[in-house]
Protein backbone atom coordinates (compact mmCIF):
# COMPACT_ATOMS: atom_id res chain seq x y z
CA UNK A 1 0.00 0.00 0.00
CA UNK A 2 2.83 2.17 0.62
CA UNK A 3 4.46 1.75 -2.38
CA UNK A 4 1.12 2.48 -4.53
CA UNK A 5 0.21 5.71 -2.26
CA UNK A 6 3.66 7.60 -3.43
CA UNK A 7 3.27 6.28 -7.03
CA UNK A 8 0.10 8.00 -7.19
CA UNK A 9 1.45 10.97 -5.28
CA UNK A 10 4.52 10.90 -8.45
CA UNK A 11 1.86 10.53 -11.37
CA UNK A 12 0.77 13.71 -10.75
CA UNK A 13 3.06 15.95 -12.51
CA UNK A 14 3.37 13.40 -15.25
CA UNK A 15 -0.53 13.56 -15.70
CA UNK A 16 -0.20 17.04 -15.63
CA UNK A 17 1.73 17.18 -18.88
CA UNK A 18 -0.19 14.47 -20.43
CA UNK A 19 -3.29 16.40 -20.03
CA UNK A 20 -1.60 19.65 -21.86
CA UNK A 21 -0.37 16.70 -24.25
CA UNK A 22 -3.84 15.32 -25.11
CA UNK A 23 -5.12 19.44 -25.59
CA UNK A 24 -2.21 19.96 -28.09
CA UNK A 25 -0.74 16.77 -29.21
CA UNK A 26 -2.56 17.58 -32.86
CA UNK A 27 -2.29 21.50 -33.20
CA UNK A 28 -0.35 21.86 -36.55
CA UNK A 29 3.08 22.95 -35.91
CA UNK A 30 3.66 26.44 -37.23
CA UNK A 31 6.15 27.77 -39.72
CA UNK A 32 7.60 30.49 -37.15
CA UNK A 33 8.26 26.58 -34.71
CA UNK A 34 9.69 25.96 -37.61
CA UNK A 35 11.92 29.25 -38.27
CA UNK A 36 12.87 29.02 -34.25
CA UNK A 37 14.45 25.40 -34.99
CA UNK A 38 16.57 26.68 -38.20
CA UNK A 39 20.11 26.64 -35.32
CA UNK A 40 19.20 23.15 -33.78
CA UNK A 41 17.92 23.02 -30.64
CA UNK A 42 20.69 22.44 -27.89
CA UNK A 43 18.94 19.06 -27.00
CA UNK A 44 19.00 17.97 -30.49
CA UNK A 45 19.77 14.32 -31.48
CA UNK A 46 23.15 15.19 -32.87
CA UNK A 47 22.15 16.93 -35.98
CA UNK A 48 25.10 19.64 -35.89
CA UNK A 49 28.23 20.52 -38.28
CA UNK A 50 31.62 19.13 -37.30
CA UNK A 51 34.18 20.60 -35.12
CA UNK A 52 35.92 21.58 -38.85
CA UNK A 53 33.15 24.25 -38.68
CA UNK A 54 33.28 25.09 -35.37
CA UNK A 55 36.95 25.58 -35.41
CA UNK A 56 36.76 28.36 -38.43
CA UNK A 57 34.87 30.23 -36.91
CA UNK A 58 37.59 29.99 -34.13
CA UNK A 59 39.68 31.85 -36.92
CA UNK A 60 36.33 34.71 -37.29
CA UNK A 61 36.13 34.85 -33.59
CA UNK A 62 39.98 36.43 -33.21
CA UNK A 63 39.41 39.04 -35.55
CA UNK A 64 35.80 39.97 -33.95
CA UNK A 65 36.16 39.19 -30.20
CA UNK A 66 36.77 42.69 -28.93
CA UNK A 67 33.59 44.05 -30.63
CA UNK A 68 29.62 43.53 -29.68
CA UNK A 69 27.44 43.62 -32.21
CA UNK A 70 23.62 43.58 -32.93
CA UNK A 71 23.73 40.86 -35.06
CA UNK A 72 26.21 38.77 -32.21
CA UNK A 73 23.47 36.38 -31.15
CA UNK A 74 23.36 34.92 -35.09
CA UNK A 75 26.86 34.09 -34.96
CA UNK A 76 28.48 30.75 -34.29
CA UNK A 77 29.47 29.66 -31.24
CA UNK A 78 33.40 28.84 -30.96
CA UNK A 79 32.93 25.34 -29.80
CA UNK A 80 30.16 23.62 -31.53
CA UNK A 81 29.67 20.25 -31.54
CA UNK A 82 27.00 18.02 -30.69
CA UNK A 83 28.95 16.01 -27.77
CA UNK A 84 28.62 19.30 -25.99
CA UNK A 85 24.98 20.44 -27.36
CA UNK A 86 25.42 24.31 -27.78
CA UNK A 87 23.43 25.18 -30.30
CA UNK A 88 24.78 27.35 -33.53
CA UNK A 89 21.97 30.18 -33.12
CA UNK A 90 20.34 31.71 -30.43
CA UNK A 91 18.48 34.74 -32.38
CA UNK A 92 15.31 36.87 -30.67
CA UNK A 93 12.75 34.64 -31.90
CA UNK A 94 14.63 31.43 -30.78
CA UNK A 95 13.45 31.29 -26.70
CA UNK A 96 9.87 32.02 -26.63
CA UNK A 97 8.91 28.69 -28.54
CA UNK A 98 12.18 26.59 -27.81
CA UNK A 99 12.04 27.16 -23.91
CA UNK A 100 8.95 26.74 -21.26
CA UNK A 101 10.12 29.78 -19.65
CA UNK A 102 11.14 31.76 -22.79
CA UNK A 103 13.78 34.80 -22.93
CA UNK A 104 13.32 35.90 -19.47
CA UNK A 105 12.35 39.41 -20.83
CA UNK A 106 15.37 39.68 -22.69
CA UNK A 107 17.59 38.55 -20.04
CA UNK A 108 18.42 35.06 -21.02
CA UNK A 109 19.03 36.70 -24.71
CA UNK A 110 21.66 39.18 -23.34
CA UNK A 111 23.35 35.96 -20.85
CA UNK A 112 23.85 34.38 -24.70
CA UNK A 113 25.63 37.23 -25.81
CA UNK A 114 27.74 37.55 -23.52
CA UNK A 115 28.60 33.55 -23.66
CA UNK A 116 26.82 32.64 -20.29
CA UNK A 117 23.85 29.68 -21.36
CA UNK A 118 21.58 28.33 -18.68
CA UNK A 119 19.40 24.96 -19.91
CA UNK A 120 17.26 22.76 -18.21
CA UNK A 121 15.09 19.84 -19.01
CA UNK A 122 12.66 17.48 -17.05
CA UNK A 123 11.82 14.13 -18.04
CA UNK A 124 9.11 12.13 -17.13
CA UNK A 125 8.63 8.03 -17.74
CA UNK A 126 6.03 6.25 -16.36
CA UNK A 127 6.17 2.57 -17.71
CA UNK A 128 4.69 -0.72 -16.92
CA UNK A 129 5.39 -4.63 -17.32
CA UNK A 130 2.41 -6.53 -18.91
CA UNK A 131 3.76 -9.47 -19.55
CA UNK A 132 6.52 -11.49 -18.79
CA UNK A 133 9.65 -10.31 -17.89
CA UNK A 134 10.73 -10.84 -13.73
CA UNK A 135 7.57 -10.05 -12.21
CA UNK A 136 4.19 -8.07 -13.51
CA UNK A 137 3.18 -7.51 -9.83
CA UNK A 138 2.67 -4.07 -8.94
CA UNK A 139 4.75 -3.32 -12.10
CA UNK A 140 3.81 -0.32 -12.98
CA UNK A 141 6.53 2.49 -12.65
CA UNK A 142 6.84 6.50 -12.63
CA UNK A 143 10.31 7.71 -13.06
CA UNK A 144 12.25 10.80 -13.85
CA UNK A 145 15.26 12.82 -14.06
CA UNK A 146 16.04 16.62 -14.00
CA UNK A 147 19.36 18.03 -16.18
CA UNK A 148 20.61 21.13 -15.38
CA UNK A 149 23.59 22.67 -18.18
CA UNK A 150 25.65 25.73 -17.51
CA UNK A 151 28.13 26.58 -20.64
CA UNK A 152 30.34 28.98 -20.82
CA UNK A 153 31.81 30.42 -24.54
CA UNK A 154 35.37 32.33 -23.94
CA UNK A 155 35.23 34.10 -27.18
CA UNK A 156 31.49 35.83 -26.33
CA UNK A 157 32.87 36.37 -22.70
CA UNK A 158 35.68 38.44 -24.60
CA UNK A 159 38.57 35.94 -22.90
CA UNK A 160 39.69 34.52 -25.64
CA UNK A 161 38.77 32.25 -28.79
CA UNK A 162 37.54 28.88 -29.28
CA UNK A 163 37.18 28.17 -25.59
CA UNK A 164 34.10 26.55 -23.90
CA UNK A 165 33.09 25.18 -20.22
CA UNK A 166 30.13 22.83 -19.68
CA UNK A 167 28.89 22.20 -16.43
CA UNK A 168 26.23 19.54 -15.91
CA UNK A 169 24.05 18.24 -12.86
CA UNK A 170 21.63 15.59 -12.76
CA UNK A 171 18.77 14.71 -10.26
CA UNK A 172 16.64 11.28 -10.67
CA UNK A 173 13.55 10.45 -8.69
CA UNK A 174 11.01 8.13 -8.62
CA UNK A 175 11.15 4.16 -9.43
CA UNK A 176 11.56 2.78 -12.48
CA UNK A 177 10.75 -0.49 -13.96
CA UNK A 178 13.76 -2.04 -14.93
CA UNK A 179 13.92 -4.46 -11.95
CA UNK A 180 10.56 -5.83 -13.04
CA UNK A 181 11.51 -6.72 -16.68
CA UNK A 182 14.34 -8.39 -15.52
CA UNK A 183 16.05 -7.63 -18.77
CA UNK A 184 19.92 -6.75 -19.52
CA UNK A 185 19.18 -4.39 -22.23
CA UNK A 186 17.46 -2.34 -19.35
CA UNK A 187 14.38 -0.36 -20.91
CA UNK A 188 14.45 2.44 -19.10
CA UNK A 189 17.76 4.14 -19.80
CA UNK A 190 17.02 7.51 -18.63
CA UNK A 191 16.75 5.62 -14.82
CA UNK A 192 20.61 4.70 -15.35
CA UNK A 193 22.14 8.42 -14.55
CA UNK A 194 23.78 9.50 -12.99
CA UNK A 195 23.50 6.68 -10.06
CA UNK A 196 21.38 3.11 -11.78
CA UNK A 197 17.93 3.25 -10.22
CA UNK A 198 19.42 5.01 -6.92
CA UNK A 199 15.91 8.13 -6.73
CA UNK A 200 17.01 11.35 -5.18
CA UNK A 201 20.64 10.88 -6.33
CA UNK A 202 21.72 14.69 -7.79
CA UNK A 203 24.85 14.99 -8.68
CA UNK A 204 27.58 16.97 -10.73
CA UNK A 205 28.10 14.92 -13.23
CA UNK A 206 30.19 16.57 -15.86
CA UNK A 207 32.57 19.25 -16.05
CA UNK A 208 34.32 19.71 -19.00
CA UNK A 209 36.73 22.29 -21.00
CA UNK A 210 37.13 22.23 -24.86
CA UNK A 211 39.26 24.15 -26.96
CA UNK A 212 39.75 24.29 -30.68
CA UNK A 213 43.23 25.06 -31.45
CA UNK A 214 43.19 25.22 -34.91
CA UNK A 215 41.14 25.09 -37.90
CA UNK A 216 41.50 21.12 -37.03
CA UNK A 217 42.50 20.00 -33.67
CA UNK A 218 40.29 20.41 -30.88
CA UNK A 219 41.36 18.99 -27.50
CA UNK A 220 38.87 18.30 -24.09
CA UNK A 221 39.21 17.24 -20.78
CA UNK A 222 37.28 16.52 -17.18
CA UNK A 223 34.79 14.50 -16.42
CA UNK A 224 32.47 13.72 -18.70
CA UNK A 225 30.03 11.15 -20.23
CA UNK A 226 32.46 8.73 -22.40
CA UNK A 227 29.06 8.52 -25.06
CA UNK A 228 29.21 12.44 -26.02
CA UNK A 229 32.69 11.62 -27.68
CA UNK A 230 32.21 7.82 -29.24
CA UNK A 231 28.95 5.76 -30.67
CA UNK A 232 27.19 8.87 -31.30
CA UNK A 233 24.57 8.06 -33.23
CA UNK A 234 21.78 10.33 -35.37
CA UNK A 235 18.82 8.61 -34.89
CA UNK A 236 19.49 6.66 -31.76
CA UNK A 237 21.48 8.30 -28.87
CA UNK A 238 19.12 9.87 -27.13
CA UNK A 239 16.98 8.02 -23.84
CA UNK A 240 15.11 11.47 -23.90
CA UNK A 241 13.59 11.98 -26.82
CA UNK A 242 14.65 8.82 -29.03
CA UNK A 243 14.87 5.31 -28.15
CA UNK A 244 14.57 4.39 -24.20
CA UNK A 245 15.94 0.77 -24.51
CA UNK A 246 19.61 0.64 -23.48
CA UNK A 247 20.38 -1.64 -26.76
CA UNK A 248 19.39 1.20 -28.86
CA UNK A 249 21.49 4.36 -26.68
CA UNK A 250 24.69 2.33 -26.84
CA UNK A 251 26.65 -0.35 -27.93
CA UNK A 252 26.89 -2.20 -24.63
CA UNK A 253 30.15 -3.90 -25.68
CA UNK A 254 32.09 -0.97 -24.89
CA UNK A 255 30.09 -0.06 -21.56
CA UNK A 256 32.53 -1.63 -19.43
CA UNK A 257 35.11 0.99 -20.83
CA UNK A 258 33.06 3.52 -21.00
CA UNK A 259 31.90 4.16 -16.99
CA UNK A 260 29.24 7.04 -16.67
CA UNK A 261 30.90 9.86 -15.68
CA UNK A 262 34.81 9.43 -15.89
CA UNK A 263 37.79 11.57 -16.00
CA UNK A 264 39.65 12.36 -19.74
CA UNK A 265 41.37 13.79 -22.12
CA UNK A 266 40.77 13.95 -25.42
CA UNK A 267 41.71 14.92 -28.92
CA UNK A 268 39.46 15.29 -31.85
CA UNK A 269 41.38 15.87 -35.64
CA UNK A 270 39.86 16.40 -38.49
CA UNK A 271 41.73 16.72 -41.43
CA UNK A 272 38.99 16.75 -44.03
CA UNK A 273 35.69 17.37 -44.14
CA UNK A 274 35.25 14.23 -44.52
CA UNK A 275 37.07 12.73 -41.55
CA UNK A 276 36.66 13.03 -38.04
CA UNK A 277 39.30 11.46 -35.30
CA UNK A 278 39.00 11.13 -32.03
CA UNK A 279 41.27 10.03 -29.35
CA UNK A 280 40.75 9.88 -25.70
CA UNK A 281 42.25 8.42 -22.75
CA UNK A 282 40.20 7.87 -19.36
CA UNK A 283 40.02 6.40 -16.06
CA UNK A 284 38.68 2.79 -16.33
CA UNK A 285 36.78 3.25 -12.84
CA UNK A 286 34.55 6.31 -11.85
CA UNK A 287 31.28 7.13 -11.43
CA UNK A 288 28.74 10.59 -11.70
CA UNK A 289 28.66 10.82 -7.56
CA UNK A 290 32.43 11.51 -6.54
CA UNK A 291 35.28 13.63 -8.63
CA UNK A 292 37.49 10.59 -9.67
CA UNK A 293 40.71 12.45 -9.10
CA UNK A 294 42.12 10.13 -6.16
CA UNK A 295 41.65 7.22 -8.23
CA UNK A 296 42.30 8.57 -11.88
CA UNK A 297 44.81 6.78 -14.18
CA UNK A 298 46.02 5.40 -10.70
CA UNK A 299 46.70 1.18 -10.89
CA UNK A 300 45.00 -1.33 -10.63
CA UNK A 301 41.99 0.71 -11.20
CA UNK A 302 43.58 1.30 -14.78
CA UNK A 303 43.22 3.11 -17.95
CA UNK A 304 40.87 2.85 -20.64
CA UNK A 305 41.82 4.13 -24.29
CA UNK A 306 39.44 4.99 -27.03
CA UNK A 307 39.70 5.87 -30.85
CA UNK A 308 37.18 6.52 -33.43
CA UNK A 309 37.17 7.16 -36.73
CA UNK A 310 34.07 9.06 -38.25
CA UNK A 311 33.44 8.77 -41.81
CA UNK A 312 31.12 11.70 -43.16
CA UNK A 313 29.01 10.54 -46.47
CA UNK A 314 26.81 12.15 -48.30
CA UNK A 315 25.29 9.23 -51.19
CA UNK A 316 22.89 10.64 -53.48
CA UNK A 317 23.22 13.87 -51.69
CA UNK A 318 21.94 12.09 -48.20
CA UNK A 319 24.30 13.05 -45.49
CA UNK A 320 25.24 9.63 -43.13
CA UNK A 321 28.19 8.07 -41.09
CA UNK A 322 29.98 5.30 -40.53
CA UNK A 323 32.01 4.95 -37.39
CA UNK A 324 34.93 2.71 -36.46
CA UNK A 325 36.07 2.08 -33.16
CA UNK A 326 37.97 0.42 -30.54
CA UNK A 327 38.87 0.17 -26.82
CA UNK A 328 41.09 -0.96 -24.48
CA UNK A 329 41.42 -1.01 -20.57
CA UNK A 330 44.39 -2.01 -18.53
CA UNK A 331 42.25 -2.48 -15.44
CA UNK A 332 42.65 -5.74 -14.26
CA UNK A 333 38.88 -7.62 -14.43
CA UNK A 334 37.37 -10.49 -12.98
CA UNK A 335 35.96 -12.59 -15.73
CA UNK A 336 32.13 -11.78 -15.55
CA UNK A 337 32.83 -9.88 -12.62
CA UNK A 338 30.58 -7.59 -10.94
CA UNK A 339 30.76 -3.97 -11.26
CA UNK A 340 29.09 -0.83 -10.04
CA UNK A 341 29.31 1.30 -13.08
CA UNK A 342 26.32 1.92 -15.18
CA UNK A 343 28.02 -0.35 -18.19
CA UNK A 344 28.55 -4.20 -15.95
CA UNK A 345 25.36 -2.60 -14.10
CA UNK A 346 22.96 -2.94 -16.41
CA UNK A 347 24.44 -6.29 -17.45
CA UNK A 348 25.42 -7.45 -13.77
CA UNK A 349 23.98 -11.06 -12.96
CA UNK A 350 23.30 -9.30 -9.24
CA UNK A 351 20.89 -6.64 -10.85
CA UNK A 352 18.96 -9.18 -12.44
CA UNK A 353 18.68 -11.48 -9.65
CA UNK A 354 20.68 -14.37 -11.04
CA UNK A 355 22.68 -14.54 -8.24
CA UNK A 356 21.75 -18.28 -7.60
CA UNK A 357 22.59 -19.47 -10.73
CA UNK A 358 26.12 -21.02 -9.59
CA UNK A 359 29.23 -20.02 -8.67
CA UNK A 360 30.87 -17.40 -11.33
CA UNK A 361 34.33 -17.42 -12.35
CA UNK A 362 37.13 -15.68 -10.56
CA UNK A 363 39.80 -15.69 -12.94
CA UNK A 364 41.53 -12.16 -13.53
CA UNK A 365 42.55 -11.19 -16.33
CA UNK A 366 45.15 -7.69 -17.11
CA UNK A 367 43.68 -5.77 -19.38
CA UNK A 368 40.36 -5.82 -22.51
CA UNK A 369 39.53 -4.87 -25.23
CA UNK A 370 36.52 -4.05 -28.03
CA UNK A 371 35.51 -3.54 -31.60
CA UNK A 372 32.87 -1.36 -32.67
CA UNK A 373 30.83 -0.24 -35.96
CA UNK A 374 28.24 2.27 -35.92
CA UNK A 375 26.35 4.22 -38.90
CA UNK A 376 23.51 6.56 -39.38
CA UNK A 377 21.91 7.36 -42.72
CA UNK A 378 19.43 9.20 -44.71
CA UNK A 379 17.80 7.49 -47.35
CA UNK A 380 15.24 10.07 -47.60
CA UNK A 381 14.91 14.25 -46.94
CA UNK A 382 12.66 16.81 -47.93
CA UNK A 383 13.97 19.06 -50.49
CA UNK A 384 13.62 22.23 -48.11
CA UNK A 385 14.43 20.33 -45.02
CA UNK A 386 17.46 17.59 -44.68
CA UNK A 387 16.08 17.13 -41.30
CA UNK A 388 12.85 15.66 -42.74
CA UNK A 389 12.62 12.57 -43.78
CA UNK A 390 13.76 8.96 -43.39
CA UNK A 391 16.91 7.52 -42.09
CA UNK A 392 18.06 4.37 -41.09
CA UNK A 393 20.67 3.00 -38.53
CA UNK A 394 22.92 0.01 -37.02
CA UNK A 395 25.63 -0.89 -34.42
CA UNK A 396 28.16 -3.83 -34.17
CA UNK A 397 29.73 -4.91 -31.56
CA UNK A 398 32.32 -7.34 -30.79
CA UNK A 399 34.84 -8.43 -27.57
CA UNK A 400 36.56 -11.97 -27.14
CA UNK A 401 34.05 -12.49 -24.01
CA UNK A 402 36.66 -13.06 -21.36
CA UNK A 403 36.43 -10.06 -19.14
CA UNK A 404 33.04 -8.48 -21.10
CA UNK A 405 29.36 -10.29 -20.57
CA UNK A 406 28.63 -9.26 -24.18
CA UNK A 407 30.67 -11.52 -27.00
CA UNK A 408 28.80 -10.02 -29.89
CA UNK A 409 26.25 -7.44 -30.14
CA UNK A 410 24.21 -5.69 -33.34
CA UNK A 411 21.48 -3.74 -33.09
CA UNK A 412 19.07 -2.21 -36.60
CA UNK A 413 16.54 0.41 -37.00
CA UNK A 414 15.06 3.46 -38.62
CA UNK A 415 13.86 6.51 -37.69
CA UNK A 416 11.32 8.86 -40.01
CA UNK A 417 10.90 12.64 -39.02
CA UNK A 418 7.29 14.19 -40.19
CA UNK A 419 5.46 11.23 -41.80
CA UNK A 420 2.38 12.76 -40.95
CA UNK A 421 1.10 16.05 -42.56
CA UNK A 422 1.49 19.03 -40.32
CA UNK A 423 3.30 17.17 -38.05
CA UNK A 424 6.40 18.18 -39.48
CA UNK A 425 8.70 17.39 -35.89
CA UNK A 426 7.08 14.21 -34.89
CA UNK A 427 9.62 11.50 -35.21
CA UNK A 428 8.83 7.79 -35.30
CA UNK A 429 11.51 5.02 -34.74
CA UNK A 430 11.70 1.51 -34.65
CA UNK A 431 14.66 -0.93 -33.83
CA UNK A 432 15.71 -4.24 -32.88
CA UNK A 433 18.73 -5.78 -30.93
CA UNK A 434 20.59 -8.94 -30.52
CA UNK A 435 22.83 -9.43 -27.77
CA UNK A 436 25.27 -12.25 -27.47
CA UNK A 437 26.27 -13.31 -23.77
CA UNK A 438 29.86 -14.36 -22.97
CA UNK A 439 30.79 -18.12 -23.64
CA UNK A 440 31.16 -18.79 -20.15
CA UNK A 441 27.70 -17.89 -19.11
CA UNK A 442 26.63 -20.97 -21.09
CA UNK A 443 26.92 -23.49 -18.23
CA UNK A 444 24.56 -21.52 -16.36
CA UNK A 445 21.60 -21.56 -19.00
CA UNK A 446 22.50 -18.11 -19.95
CA UNK A 447 22.94 -17.47 -23.70
CA UNK A 448 21.31 -14.34 -25.34
CA UNK A 449 18.69 -11.34 -25.44
CA UNK A 450 16.67 -9.71 -28.12
CA UNK A 451 14.07 -6.55 -28.37
CA UNK A 452 11.86 -4.52 -30.41
CA UNK A 453 10.82 -0.82 -29.44
CA UNK A 454 8.59 1.16 -31.10
CA UNK A 455 7.82 5.06 -30.24
CA UNK A 456 6.44 8.06 -31.65
CA UNK A 457 7.22 10.97 -30.56
CA UNK A 458 4.74 13.85 -30.52
CA UNK A 459 6.04 17.85 -30.45
CA UNK A 460 3.19 19.93 -28.78
CA UNK A 461 5.67 22.32 -28.71
CA UNK A 462 9.56 23.09 -29.02
CA UNK A 463 9.74 22.55 -25.36
CA UNK A 464 7.02 19.58 -24.33
CA UNK A 465 7.44 16.19 -26.37
CA UNK A 466 4.73 13.07 -25.80
CA UNK A 467 6.13 9.70 -26.66
CA UNK A 468 4.06 6.49 -26.18
CA UNK A 469 6.45 3.61 -26.24
CA UNK A 470 6.28 0.15 -26.32
CA UNK A 471 9.44 -2.68 -26.12
CA UNK A 472 9.06 -6.74 -26.67
CA UNK A 473 12.48 -8.27 -25.04
CA UNK A 474 12.40 -12.10 -25.87
CA UNK A 475 14.80 -14.04 -23.75
CA UNK A 476 15.06 -11.52 -20.81
CA UNK A 477 18.10 -11.80 -18.74
CA UNK A 478 19.72 -13.79 -21.54
CA UNK A 479 17.63 -17.18 -20.10
CA UNK A 480 15.14 -18.91 -22.78
CA UNK A 481 12.86 -19.74 -19.97
CA UNK A 482 11.79 -16.92 -18.90
CA UNK A 483 8.77 -15.63 -20.74
CA UNK A 484 9.02 -12.49 -23.26
CA UNK A 485 8.60 -8.86 -21.40
CA UNK A 486 5.80 -6.37 -22.94
CA UNK A 487 6.81 -3.47 -21.29
CA UNK A 488 4.82 -0.35 -23.05
CA UNK A 489 4.92 3.44 -21.48
CA UNK A 490 4.25 7.20 -21.97
CA UNK A 491 7.87 9.82 -21.80
CA UNK A 492 7.26 13.64 -21.35
CA UNK A 493 10.02 15.87 -21.76
CA UNK A 494 10.42 19.47 -21.37
CA UNK A 495 12.65 22.04 -21.89
CA UNK A 496 13.07 25.13 -19.88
Amino acid sequence: MRESRNCSVHIVPMAVSVAVAMLLAFVPATQAQGTAQEGHTPDSDGAYPSFRLAAEDLTDTQSTSNSHTDTKSEEKLSIYEPMFGVADKYSGDYFPDTWLTGDWGGARQQLVDNGIIFEAALTQIMQGNAYGGKDTNNAFRYSGSVDYYLKLDTARMNLWPGGLFLLHGETQFGQSINPKAGALMQPNTDALFPVPNDPGATTLSEFVFAQALSKWLVVATGKIDATRVYDANHFANDERKQFLNLGLRNNPVILPFAPYTTIFAAAIVEPTEWLSISTAVANSNDSANRTGFDTAFHAPDGTTVAQEFDFTIKPFGLEGHQRLGWVWMSKDSRVLGQDARVGLRALSLIEFGLQGIGVLPTDEQSDDWAFYYNFDQWVYTEPDDPEQGVGIFGRFGWSDGEANLVKEFYSIGMSATGIIPNRDKDVLGLGYYYLNLSPNLRPYGLSAEQGVELFYNIEVKPWLHITPDLQVIIDPGGNSGNDVALVYGLRAQMSF
